[in-house]
This record gives C-alpha cells, sequence and structure tokens, in this order.
C-alpha cells in the first residue's frame, strides 16, 4: 500500500493527505458512473473480454463503436488498490493523426459522453465496420471516424459482414495488431565491426499517404508514436549476412580475384592486371523505404531486418601483388 494511503488504527489522529483524498473522489466518481446494468454484467465470459470504459471523445459512442485506449482511468500512483482491482480504461477519439491503429475498444452497448460502459479489447463482436472493399479479410480504426475501417490488415479479424460496402454490421475477432512488419526509412549506415561488407542500419517506421487530395499523396510519412532504431536497435540487411561467411575477404580486392574473375573466358594472361575497376558492395542509401521484420536473436531479444540489393559501385584499384 503506497504511503499516502496507509491505514490507521482506533486512537490515532485522522490526518488525510491531499493525495489520499483525491484517491477516494476518483474512486467515488467511477462508482458513479458505472450503471447497476454494468456491474450486474461485467463478468467475463463467452468469446469476449469486456472491460469497463469512460467515453472522454466528447461525442456520444454509438453502439459497436470504436473508441483509443488513452490509459487507465485510475493511476497507480495515486489508487494502486483501485487499480489492481477494477480494469477501467479511458477512451478517446480517433483523431486525424489515427494514433489508435490496433489499440482501441469496440462498444457493446452505447455510451454516452463522459459516462462509462462496457467494451470489447479482446475477442469476438459485433462491431459497424465501414466496409470499403467485400474482399478485405480484416479491420481496423480510421482517422476522425468512431467505426472500424475495413482492409486487408488490422487488428480486428472480419469474419463476417453485412452485404454491400459503406457501414454494414458485421463479426470481428479484436486482437492484438501485428508489429512483426511494417514499413521504415532508412538512415545512416554503420560498418560491423570485423567485416568488410555489412552495416547496421537506422531506420523510423513509416506509414503511406494514400489520400490523392492530400500534398504528400504517394509518400511515406512518419505516424505518431511511431518506432525507430533509437528505441528498437539498429537493422540487418538479410542480403549481407552470407557475405562474411561465403566471400571471405582480406585486403579490398583478393575475394574479388580469388572468386572466380581471373577463370573466366578471355581473362588477360597476367590476371588480375595492376590496375582494376573492382566491383564494390556499397549500405543501402539513405532515405530508401524497406519492410522490416522482426526476428527472435540467440540472446532471446528482438531485433529488425530487411531485404534490400546493395548497390555496385565500381572502384578504380592498384591491385594487390601476389593475387
Amino acid at each position: 500500500m503506497t504511503e499516502h494511503l496507509r491505514k490507521v488504527h482506533t486512537g490515532d489522529p485522522l490526518r488525510i493527505p491531499a493525495r489520499a483524498y483525491n484517491a477516494f473522489v476518483d474512486a467515488a466518481e467511477l462508482a458513479r458512473r458505472i450503471d447497476a446494468d454494468t456491474l450486474r454484467s461485467a463478468a467475463p465470459g463467452g468469446l469476449e473480454h469486456l472491460v469497463r470504459v469512460r467515453n472522454d471523445s466528447g461525442e456520444d459512442l454509438p453502439r459497436f463503436g470504436v473508441l483509443g485506449i488513452a490509459g487507465p482511468i485510475i493511476d497507480p500512483a495515486d489508487n494502486a488498490d483501485e487499480f489492481s482491482r477494477v480494469v477501467a480504461i479511458a477512451g478517446e477519439a480517433v483523431t486525424a493523426a489515427d494514433e489508435y491503429v490496433g489499440r482501441f475498444a469496440v462498444a457493446r452497448e452505447p455510451i454516452a459522453a463522459g459516462r462509462i460502459g462496457l467494451a470489447v479489447v479482446r475477442g469476438v463482436t459485433p462491431a459497424i465496420v465501414d466496409v470499403v472493399d467485400q474482399s478485405h479479410t480484416h479491420a481496423d480504426t480510421a482517422a476522425g471516424e468512431p467505426l472500424l475501417r475495413s482492409g486487408f490488415t488490422g487488428a480486428a479479424r472480419l469474419l463476417w459482414a453485412e452485404p454491400g460496402t459503406g457501414q454494414r454490421l458485421a463479426l470481428v475477432e479484436v486482437g492484438p495488431a501485428p508489429r512483426d512488419r511494417f514499413p521504415a526509412r532508412l538512415g545512416a549506415a554503420t560498418l560491423i565491426a570485423g567485416r568488410t561488407f555489412g552495416w547496421l542500419y537506422a531506420w523510423q517506421e513509416m506509414r503511406l499517404d494514400a489520400d490523392a487530395s492530400s500534398s504528400t499523396y504517394g509518400q511515406y510519412l512518419q505516424p505518431l508514436g511511431a518506432l525507430s532504431s533509437a528505441t528498437a536497435g539498429g537493422a540487418f540487411n538479410r542480403y549481407e549476412a552470407h557475405l562474411s561467411i561465403d566471400h571471405t575477404q582480406g585486403g579490398g580486392t583478393e575475394g574479388f580475384a580469388h572468386g572466380g574473375a581471373c577463370l573466366i573466358p578471355g581473362a588477360l594472361e597476367n590476371c588480375p592486371p595492376r590496375r582494376a575497376a573492382v566491383p564494390l558492395l556499397h549500405p543501402i542509401p539513405q532515405e530508401v523505404v524497406v519492410e522490416l521484420r522482426a526476428e527472435r536473436t540467440l540472446q532471446g531479444d528482438t531485433r529488425f531486418v530487411f531485404e534490400a540489393l546493395n548497390p555496385i559501385v565500381l572502384t578504380d584499384f592498384d591491385v594487390p601483388g601476389g593475387i
């Protein structure tokens, strides 16, 4: 129990710290906003995980609409016991920034602005989905909309939807949004120690702007709350991983010459020549957008990799002797 919520004994003087009093007010306000029917039906069951959600969007939310999960209603710093006992979250409107992709709750009942109701954060539930294309298989939040929007990816799997497009009743399976694969823009490359060809790349998660009316149409932009190498570590290029093993380099051009460059038909008698234009691999240029994929390392950590062919630059060399 936190210091400001310490219990007292008979005969002790009663001194209520401000933080403790505020915690009592928060708990009372939470209890007042929860309807009796909500309390009676709050027990989990069936194929859904129900939680209490406060509608902080400023607008009434229809049944089967969605709210972004902004955090807990009760801060554990104020009331750790109540935070542990009651799962109650604050639900925000999905704004134009669309920061709640994969982090939403589907209302099981109409929830007036400022009130608390039941919502599904995981499991199978009815939902209102803006069906853009009947061939879509998933759904997720959409910028500026209180409903899910269909797509070929998303944190909700479409199990069934009414025929047609537009707002349709649907059955969806809500689950964690996949974060093992996403587009990213590469930054500076740092040569890996002991490697001739092998770099560790800085990166920044991106998302495509496909709004034809936007000035950035067709460009990749950084979404709110995006991942980056600053917090998740640098990325490796799969195509570079084998180079130090299969084609050991030992002096700039040795690997190139010993790799059979002088055995092809028509090669010069004294090969390699004293000077040669040697093809050397260079790192992937900055600003290139690739698809990153999460992999588990031998140490049990998560690092990101991508696949991209390195540029080759012909470089003028004085060929070392003895090759």
